[in-house]
């Protein structure tokens, strides 16, 4: 997963000494499974981890967000990270949730 500069510049903004933003998956949304984003306390560099304070919750999220990205957006209404998923996932409109590609 790739963590635009913008993205990066408020993960170092926001996160504290020994925190990291966690990107997982669950069960829900529009097309079946909701991104996640929760700020949790680190474990130390893992198989999980995308750089210095950013890793996936667990081997499933990682499997299908490792090929998208973090980005953060401010339009002056609203801010917030968004995660774009690898090419071929669907997303739906409101872009909280994700389809995976059918195999």
């Amino acid at each position: 997963m790739v963590i635009t500069q913008k993205a990066q510049d408020q993960l170092n903004h926001l996160l504290e000494d020994g925190e990291v933003l966690e990107i997982g998956l669950r069960g829900g949304g529009c097309n079946g499974l909701i991104v996640t984003l929760e700020k949790t306390i680190s474990t130390g560099t893992t198989q999980l981890s995308i750089g210095e304070n950013t890793k996936f919750a667990d081997q499933m999220s990682q499997t299908y967000l490792q090929g998208g990205s973090l980005d953060y957006e401010d339009t002056g209404f609203s801010k917030t990270f968004v995660v774009n998923p690898s090419e071929g996932t669907a997303r739906c409109g409101c872009g909280n949730s994700i389809a995976l590609p059918e195999v």
